[in-house]
């Protein structure tokens, strides 16, 4: 679990995770609207031990209270998916009951792939998110 001062800088790869409603290479549900993620790389998962639901521990140790630098962001972030059945670590953040929770703020600043979000814990459930821009 991360701890105060950890830090995780991550990057679009992909223009899925900022439109991932309808960016999709599945039909496993319909296209919506507005979705997003933000990726986390394994590495930095396994680092910062952040891990999916798939944990074991039932505590909801996946969810983190989320603001943005700028102030315009506030919200619960969870740690999602993982790149195979069963695995505990997590592979990108999430509106936790929401996937559309970070469009917005993703939008406002315009982000496209090579963009960046740089993660900083306050505190092992606390984060503030800034947005780097690489254009």
């Amino acid at each position: 679990m991360p701890q105060y001062g950890d830090e995780l800088i991550s990057t679009f790869t992909t223009p899925s995770q900022l439109a991932w409603g309808t960016y999709r290479r599945t039909n496993s549900r319909p296209h919506r609207n507005g979705e997003s993620y933000i990726p986390i790389h394994r590495a930095d998962a396994r680092r910062l031990h952040l891990c999916n639901q798939n944990n074991g521990n039932g505590l909801g140790l996946n969810i983190y209270n989320v603001t943005s630098s700028d102030g315009t962001f506030s919200g619960q972030l969870k740690t999602a998916g993982g790149i195979r059945r069963g695995d505990i670590f997590a592979k990108q953040f999430e509106g936790s009951g929401n996937l559309r929770l970070l469009t917005p703020w993703l939008q406002s600043h315009h982000a496209q792939v090579g963009d960046s979000v740089l993660f900083h814990w306050t505190s092992p459930t606390d984060i503030v998110m800034t947005f780097i821009s690489n254009h």
